[in-house]
C-alpha cells in the first residue's frame, strides 16, 4: 500500500537572524506565525534525527493550505552559501497517526532505515534519507495549530514575535522540561481552550 501523502507538511530552512525572519514573513509575507519552539539546551532527539539542534529556535510560519516553512535560528553557525540560503529538510505531512505508523512501516519494507516516531506534542514524526542524502520526515500534526490557536513553547520569543503574537504569547504558550530520551516531558495536562 503506498503512503498516504497529504502534501507538505512543512519545509525547513536555516537563518542566522531569527528577528529579521520573523519582520521579513509576517510583515513583509503576511505569514503568521503557528508554532514557536525553543529545544532545550540538550537536544532530547540528538542521534536520532540530523544531529544536535540543542538550544535552537525553531519557528514555522502557515504560508496557506495548511502548507508551512519552518526556520532553525543557527545564528553565527548558520552556513554561507553562494545563494545565503540553506535548506535544512523536507517534512511531508500525513492524514493521521495510522498513516504515520504506515508510512513507517513501508518505508522499512522497502530498505530505507527510519527513526522511531517522536512525539514533539505539536506534531508527531519519523525522519530518514532519500537515496541523494536528503534529510526527510512524514509528519502529522497533533492539534489545529493555526494563526488563532497557535503552539507556543519558546518563552522568550524573539521581538517581533512577540509583537506579532501579542496576547496569544501568554494565552497559548505551553510550558515544557528537558530530560526524557525521545521527547519533551509535558507539564501542562491541557491545552489552553478557546
Amino acid at each position: 500500500m503506498p503512503i498516504q501523502n497529504s502534501g507538505m507538511h512543512h519545509l525547513a530552512l536555516v537563518t542566522d537572524d531569527m528577528e529579521k525572519t520573523v519582520k521579513f514573513w509576517t510583515e513583509v509575507l503576511g505569514c503568521p506565525i503557528v508554532v514557536t519552539l525553543h529545544l532545550p539546551p540538550v537536544d532530547p532527539f540528538a542521534g536520532l534525527t540530523w544531529g544536535d539542534l540543542g538550544d535552537k529556535k525553531h519557528y514555522f510560519f502557515d504560508i496557506g493550505n495548511g502548507d508551512r516553512v519552518a526556520f532553525f535560528d543557527f545564528g553565527d553557525e548558520a552556513p554561507k552559501t553562494k545563494d545565503q540560503g540553506f535548506g535544512h529538510h523536507v517534512a511531508l505531512g500525513v492524514p493521521n497517526e495510522a498513516a504515520l505508523l504506515e508510512a513507517k512501516r513501508h518505508l522499512e519494507a522497502h530498505g530505507v532505515m527510519v527513526s522511531e516516531v517522536i512525539d514533539h506534542f505539536f506534531c508527531k514524526s519519523i525522519y530518514f534519507r532519500d537515496p541523494n542524502g536528503v534529510y526527510m520526515e512524514y509528519s502529522w500534526y497533533s492539534g489545529p495549530w493555526t494563526s488563532d490557536r497557535p503552539f507556543l513553547q519558546d518563552e522568550h520569543p524573539v521581538p517581533a514575535a512577540l509583537e506579532h503574537l501579542g496576547a496569544k504569547q501568554e494565552r497559548y504558550l505551553l510550558h515544557f522540561e528537558a530530560g526524557h530520551t525521545d521527547t519533551y516531558k509535558k507539564q501542562e495536562a491541557t491545552i489552553p481552550a478557546e
